[in-house]
């Protein structure tokens, strides 16, 4: 609570009184009605917001960045892990001391869900694999484990839910994820009227996929078709921030958003500006795509992932947002501006460049070619 310092007159003394007055560190949605109770002040890591957030796939890539924004807000975060508690323990310094509550628990286990989701105001399921394990399939994840965490919330009293598929999901795609992960989205409506989806394009950033792994494997890189599978590649951190927007807005209840670049790239376009920026070429290898599906259904049994006949599936499908539905929302709606891939990438793979190399900066002549049409940005929250 803030409070606002009174002179009054008590036996003659002038001694300040205080009245509690609600802050902007007291954001409270109650779980009984949904209402939003929003005062005014600072807020911070150090202060508690009244929320209480779950958020499900936190100790996945997306997972850290939506756990350190919450966090840093002062919102008490309950992070669910399976394993070992050391998953999760990278989680705990992102908020102030009890504020990230690791909690074990199993996808399948319904009473440890409950307890997950028990006090909390918003529910955030990142959860989503590319591959199968030999413990759950894409249906167990996407859809059966979905279903479950959107109906135990809506019983549980919880306010908010927002899911996280895919801009590519389709119940016709050519693909067992994003075919599950569309069936997933209509099991959470049909489960939680309210949900919000959140169909995300190919992420980038410290822990990414896509940059690090062309700079990881600069001199053989394999691709398929000739790496023409088209893009809109977004900052991981511009997603975590949209998430933050949409649970804060009452307004935004129920809404589907596709996130995703307004610029779109080949993935040779994004194989060139790597290699731009670590001075170094890549040795792309491209391999039809049937010998290098095999090769990957071979890889996948090994004891550790590598890849997956799946992930060979998603490398020929194009990012392509959904322009026929006015009715799904962007990042313009949430009136943020996503960072410019060619202004952000470096951060992220300057580790790969070549020793002599390594503290160059970006040639100005050189660096204008990649960057059409020229959007300023910040990027102070790049970095959770």
């Amino acid at each position: 609570m803030f409070a606002n310092p009174l002179n009054r007159s008590i036996k003659g003394l002038s001694v300040p009184v205080t009245l509690a007055r609600r802050g902007k560190a007291d954001v409270v949605i109650r779980k009984t009605t949904g209402q939003v109770l929003v005062g005014r002040g600072t807020y911070g890591r150090q202060s508690w917001n009244g929320q209480t957030a779950t958020v499900f796939g936190c100790t996945g890539f997306l997972g850290r960045y939506v756990v350190a924004r919450l966090a840093r807000e002062g919102t008490k975060v309950i992070v669910p892990y399976r394993g070992l508690q050391e998953y999760a323990r990278h989680l705990q310094p992102t908020g102030d001391l009890g504020m990230v509550v690791p909690m074990e628990f199993d996808l399948r286990n319904s009473k440890q869900i409950e307890e997950c989701v028990r006090y909390s105001d918003v529910v955030i399921n990142l959860i989503g694999r590319n591959y199968e394990t030999k413990n759950f399939s894409f249906d167990q994840v996407h859809i059966e484990g979905a279903q479950r965490i959107a109906d135990i919330s809506r019983e549980a009293g919880v306010s908010r839910l927002i899911h996280l598929s895919s801009i590519n999901a389709k119940t016709n795609a050519h693909s067992r994820v994003l075919v599950s992960k569309a069936f997933g989205e209509q099991r959470v409506r049909e489960h939680f009227p309210g949900a919000n989806i959140i169909r995300a394009a190919t992420m980038y950033g410290y822990e990414d996929e896509l940059l690090n792994n062309i700079g990881r494997f600069k001199h053989f890189y394999l691709t398929v078709n000739h790496a023409q599978q088209r893009l809109r590649p977004v900052c991981v951190s511009d997603v975590a921030h949209a998430i933050g927007i949409i649970r804060d807005n009452e307004d935004t209840v129920g809404q589907t958003f596709e996130l995703y670049n307004p610029k779109e790239y080949s993935r040779k376009d994004v194989i060139e500006l790597v290699q731009f920026l670590l001075h170094e070429k890549i040795w792309q290898v491209n391999v039809p795509p049937k010998l290098l599906r095999l090769a990957a259904q071979v890889a996948n049994a090994l004891p550790f992932h590598y890849t997956s006949h799946h992930e060979i599936d998603l490398m020929s499908i194009d990012d392509i947002p959904s322009k026929k539905d006015p009715s799904i929302q962007t990042f313009a709606d949430l009136g943020i501006q996503p960072h410019t891939l060619e202004l952000a990438a470096l951060q992220f793979i300057r580790h790969y460049r070549p020793p002599q190399h390594e503290e160059d900066p970006i040639e100005p002549k050189g660096y204008k070619a990649f960057r059409k049409p020229p959007i300023p940005v910040s990027n102070r929250d790049i970095v959770a």
